[in-house]
């Protein structure tokens, strides 16, 4: 049985221009007899190349895939490490409210990694990196570099101080460098603190006044 490019795209449910854009880029190809023509393997390949771009891979990052090993869809579904919720690049992305460019960045930069990768080249990560995602958004609130963020992961570990396994066999002088960096980081978040209520009391009394003009003049209308 063939498709047409028209009845393909409905069946994915993509545009006909990205469509040309695959074929165009190798990632699926047509019928030898026909350009407008498509095989039923062709519907599988692209659901396959849908999931990959929904979990932030590019056109181009999916081509080298499909190059190398094809489209392993059954890598994707679980992690061979049945204890511990894998989850890909995109649905990390999803749930820490980032997009999949920023992870990869931070990633580069050292401050998130995958807890493995399967064979096809897929990053698969913990639960737990939700939080560490949030944590480097909090931390850039406050101004803190990349750089500086990669130091205070390193002083609470990507753990978030919750394990103190990595402590286990640090030698005495290194602990106490850890200890001096912690307390220097909650001095200063207290004197954010008190910036910040300092800073929110003067907007607060501004909005008071702002809204009872704005209360004065609507009667007056």
């Amino acid at each position: 049985m063939k498709l047409s490019d028209i009845e393909l795209t409905k069946k994915l449910d993509i545009s006909l221009e990205e469509l040309n854009n695959w074929v165009k880029k190798n990632l699926i190809k047509s019928v030898s007899s026909s350009k407008n023509l498509f095989s039923e393997e062709t519907l599988q390949d692209g659901e396959a190349i849908k999931k990959l771009l929904i979990m932030g891979y590019s056109v181009d990052e999916i081509l080298k895939i499909k190059k190398e090993i094809g489209l392993p869809l059954n890598e994707i579904k679980n992690s061979p490490n049945k204890s511990v919720r894998s989850l890909t690049i995109g649905e990390l992305a999803d749930l820490a409210g980032v997009n999949t460019r920023t992870i990869k960045f931070w990633e580069e930069k050292g401050l998130i990694s995958p807890f493995q990768r399967t064979d096809g080249g897929f990053r698969l990560y913990r639960e737990q990196d939700i939080e560490l995602i949030r944590f480097i958004k909090d931390l850039q609130t406050f101004n803190y570099t990349l750089s500086e963020i990669g130091n205070i992961i390193k002083l609470v570990s990507s753990k978030l101080g919750q394990k103190d396994i990595d402590l286990v066999g640090i030698g005495s002088e290194e602990l106490e460098k850890i200890n001096s960096g912690l307390e220097y980081l909650i001095e200063r978040m207290k004197e954010t603190r008190k910036a910040t209520y300092r800073v929110e009391s003067i907007f607060n009394k501004r909005l008071k006044l702002v809204v009872r003009i704005i209360k004065i003049k609507r009667r007056n209308i």
